[in-house]
């Protein structure tokens, strides 16, 4: 289309087609009056009118000027057919010849085009209402939903408004030859760069390629001047809908720096381009085009994405190095069987929460708990449900610990806990919660009887200088809690003396060496 177009009568009928939008632009926005609606306010003029003089002749009670003011009304105004005045009641008081055969009660009690009802008040009530009878609207014919003297308009400027634009721009446009539009000492000064070049008129058509471009960058043979710019196969190298630099830079007065680009060549390869673009300006303000260059950055981008994909390796390196050390981080930290934590972290982990709990004197309980009668389990079941006991304990353990607390296996059949700020009597009613929690699996053993735990607690006072004190008290706590039948929870500070736990230990062990 734009082979058979010349430039003059494209701007024509853009130009035509620009002024017919703006005719119907101001049309829908009421810019341009219609026939119906320059009726309807008639109507509403006549109606206000008339509704004034009633009213006055109303209050007068004249029945005489009344009738013969609507009356001349009706004879002297083609589109009145009929007017009435009604009563509250429903009942005609005052009406002109044939009112009800013109009159419809308009729906919902609203006035329209043809049925305008005005109503009367007495002070503040309700007196009755005048009602006007108006000819139906004769709005002419409709095309295309519009008034046809609406599209007499769009074609009377149709018509005229293209030979006009036509006859202006013939005048005051002239054709721009391609090849004599740059000089050719300034096209030479050009091929000496070494970055591509080019230069385009307003509507894109190039007018100089230096060498840089068409050879190393397009790598064509032919001549690219008078070829529109926007149809060299180009690729967006940023965001999707992107402009072209050049169409940004003919809109804003601010150059276009820097700005990616990518364009496929005669041979097929694809080249990585930074584009700066400035527009061309006249003595007079207006643009008469752009001028862009083109940095060759293929083997640039080729490095970057080579280093990205080496930075790419290098971070999943490390992220897998990383999740390495964490395993074995966990692994040198945790007990392998149970998952809690083994005996040389807990009490590293434990020393630093004793001595935050002193330094801001608060509560800190630690627990002792252990398995009841678990060697007899081993005897009877074995090791494997043993070590499925340990685990099921353990897992009980980790369940009731809060984000504070510690849990770790201290050896063989004993855990500790540390449950950070608790007192000793919430230490000793959560320690029973844990009893109960045990006793109530069934699912450990294979003959489905209950496993028990026995618990010792202890809580921080002012007499325990180092964890080691709370343990040594949590562990007498335990030893007096299996000493009275297992299956218990004992608080040391509930004990009758602190030694008095140490008598039964010297009695066994006087009964182990007998």
């Amino acid at each position: 289309m734009k082979r058979l177009l010349t430039p003059t009568l494209q701007i024509s009928i853009a130009l035509l087609s620009l002024t017919i939008s703006l005719i119907l632009i101001a049309y829908s926005f009421g810019f341009i009056p219609s026939e119906e609606k320059a009726a309807l306010e008639a109507r509403a003029r006549v109606s206000e009118s008339l509704a004034i003089q009633l009213a006055s002749l109303a209050g007068r009670n004249d029945a005489a000027a009344i009738k013969e003011t609507i009356d001349s009304v009706v004879s002297r105004n083609s589109d009145v057919l009929s007017v009435a005045i009604r009563g509250v009641d429903g009942n005609l008081l005052i009406a002109t010849e044939d009112h009800e055969e013109h009159w419809s009660e308009p729906a919902a009690g609203k006035s329209t085009a043809t049925e305008v009802q005005v109503p009367l008040m007495n002070g503040d009530t309700p007196a009755g209402r005048i009602e006007i009878a108006f000819r139906p609207i004769d709005a002419g014919g409709h095309l295309f939903g519009l008034p046809l003297t609406m599209i007499g308009l769009i074609g009377f400027v149709a018509t005229s408004g293209l030979g006009g634009y036509y006859f202006i721009l013939k005048r005051a446009l002239r054709e721009l030859d391609p090849g004599s539009a740059i000089p050719e000492r300034v096209k030479a000064a050009f091929d000496t760069l070494a970055e591509g070049i080019l230069i385009m008129d307003e509507r894109e058509f190039v007018l100089l390629a230096n060498d840089a471009f068409a050879k190393n960058i397009y790598k064509s043979s032919e001549s690219l001047l008078g070829t529109n710019i926007g149809e060299l196969p180009w690729a967006h190298s940023g965001a999707a809908g992107t402009e072209f630099p050049w169409r940004t830079a003919m809109r804003n007065e601010h150059s276009v720096l820097g700005m990616p680009l990518g364009i496929r060549n005669r041979d097929g390869d694809s080249r990585r381009l930074l584009v700066n673009a400035t527009r061309i300006v006249d003595g007079g303000g207006v643009v008469r085009g752009v001028i862009a260059t083109f940095d060759d950055v293929t083997v640039l981008h080729q490095k970057n994405e080579q280093l990205n994909i080496s930075i790419a390796q290098l971070q999943r390196s490390q992220a897998k190095i990383s999740e390495q050390n964490k395993q074995l981080q966990f692994l040198a930290s945790s007990d392998p069987l149970t998952g809690c934590l083994n005996r040389r972290t807990f009490f590293e982990q434990a020393e630093r929460a004793f001595q935050d709990a002193r330094d801001q004197r608060q509560p800190l309980s630690f627990l002792m708990v252990d398995a009841d009668h678990f060697k007899r389990i081993n005897d009877r079941f074995g090791h494997v449900v043993g070590d499925k006991v340990l685990v099921g304990l353990a897992d009980v353990l980790k369940r009731s610990c809060g984000e504070r607390d510690l849990v770790g296996r201290y050896g063989g059949e004993e855990f500790c806990f540390v449950a950070a700020g608790m007192t000793e009597r919430e230490a000793e009613r959560f320690a029973d919660g844990i009893r109960l929690a045990v006793a109530d699996v069934t699912t450990w053993l294979p003959n489905h009887e209950r496993v028990t735990v026995s618990i010792g607690t202890a809580s921080l006072a002012d007499t325990c200088r180092e964890i080691t004190d709370l343990v040594k008290r949590a562990d007498e706590a335990l030893y007096a809690a299996k000493t009275a039948g297992r299956n218990r929870v004992v608080c040391w500070g509930n004990m009758r003396s602190p030694g008095e736990a140490a008598r039964p230990r010297e009695l066994a062990a006087i009964l182990n060496r007998a």
